[in-house]
């Protein structure tokens, strides 16, 4: 005879706070992979704020196509570099994913811990990444208009450098989520027994 028990409950609240202490307790591999996230961010974010000045400027010399082909090449770099970080992280913490499937934790609450956890990474990458790159974009172009100039023109065009901060965000978040899924995935299906008696 089966028992119908009730699905743990893992509130958004709870997910949030384990990502938050597990970023904490690993600061440094979390400052590692931010730091992927942040530099590919940055590098698109000044090739597009360049662009949106060159326009605004209206120069005769705009963005050459392979420079869009470096900010892909940047990105799929910050995809792989993020994967790897999350897959040495599952490695890392084998035990405790075996401790929290024992009590009762399930296949679905590990991978949404480790997507939560590469969200506030993708989160924080992506704003301080567009931020970095968007002074980048204004800084290669102070040979071509004064800072005050440049200013203006932000200051005239700020819903354009908005959306373009939203969209640095949005891409940090989906980047992040999907580099971290596979290794989320694995560390879901890892069986508690065998996590138990793993050795790092």
């Amino acid at each position: 005879m089966s028992l119908d028990l009730p699905e743990p409950e893992f509130s958004l609240s709870e997910v949030l706070y384990l990502s938050y202490s597990n970023i904490r307790r690993r600061f440094f591999r979390s400052v590692i992979t931010a730091l992927g996230i942040i530099l590919g961010i940055a590098f698109m974010a000044a090739l597009l704020t360049n662009s949106l000045i060159l326009d605004w400027l209206q120069t005769e010399k705009g963005v050459e196509a392979y420079q869009y082909w470096l900010v892909g090449i940047s990105l799929i770099v910050a995809f792989g570099g993020i994967t790897n970080s999350m897959l040495m992280a599952v490695n890392e913490r084998v035990k405790e994913i075996g401790v929290y499937k024992c009590i009762g934790g399930l296949d679905t609450h590990i991978v949404r811990l480790f997507i939560v956890e590469a969200l506030l990474l993708g989160v924080l990458g992506g704003f301080f990444g567009g931020i970095i790159g968007i002074g980048m974009g204004i800084g290669i172009n102070l040979n071509r208009a004064s800072l005050d100039e440049l200013i203006v023109l932000l200051e005239a065009n700020i819903t354009s450098i908005i959306l373009l901060l939203l969209a640095c965000l949005i891409i940090a978040i989906v980047l992040t989520s999907l580099a971290t899924y596979i290794p989320a995935r694995r560390a879901s299906k890892l069986s508690p027994a065998e996590a138990l008696r793993y050795e790092n």
